[in-house]
């Protein structure tokens, strides 16, 4: 029990050490993992993402990058999606509520041209740990190639990350 609790101690000193700060100013990378649901095809998905948190207690802001890759219905192909973008957030205690927008591209044999999603989550930083639990959602209504019709996507997911 004693090395349980003196190597999670460890971890938390070394995780805030790798966090670069000037007063209350604070520069947190994160990169994690995500599993979810995607509501234009009622699918799972998994993927990653990586942000680096920008502030300290309060406003804070993240340039953010996140691959999905939607696994098609009954054993169709799937896709993949890319977004790279910007949040905002604030930080209440460990929670860090936060909204953005991200340029979307999607695979190109999906039919799909790309857009402009919006970006909206909570996480929360576990203490002690370079740890954190969230979730991450993103909608966006891309054209579908060759005509002016659109099609609504949601998609909700459950994140794990690791911030340095």
């Amino acid at each position: 029990m004693k090395r349980l609790v003196a190597f999670v101690f460890l971890c938390g000193l070394i995780t805030s050490s790798f966090a670069i700060g000037v007063g209350k100013f604070k520069v947190n990378p994160e990169i994690g993992g995500s599993v979810g649901l995607s509501t234009r095809t009622d699918t799972m998905f998994a993927g990653g993402y990586a942000r680096v948190w920008l502030g300290g207690d309060g406003l804070t802001i993240a340039p953010m990058f996140k691959y999905n890759y939607i696994f098609g219905p009954e054993n169709t192909d799937g896709f993949s999606n890319i977004q790279a973008g910007g949040l905002i957030g604030y930080r209440i205690l460990r929670f860090t509520p936060y909204i953005g927008a991200s340029y979307s591209r999607f695979q190109d044999r999906i039919g799909l041209n790309d857009t402009t999603a919006l970006n909206y989550g909570v996480y929360f930083d576990i203490p002690l740990l370079p740890l954190s639990v969230g979730f991450d959602a993103s909608w966006q209504k891309p054209k579908i190639v060759g005509t002016d019709s659109r099609v609504s996507q949601h998609q909700f997911a459950i994140t794990l990350g690791l911030i340095f």
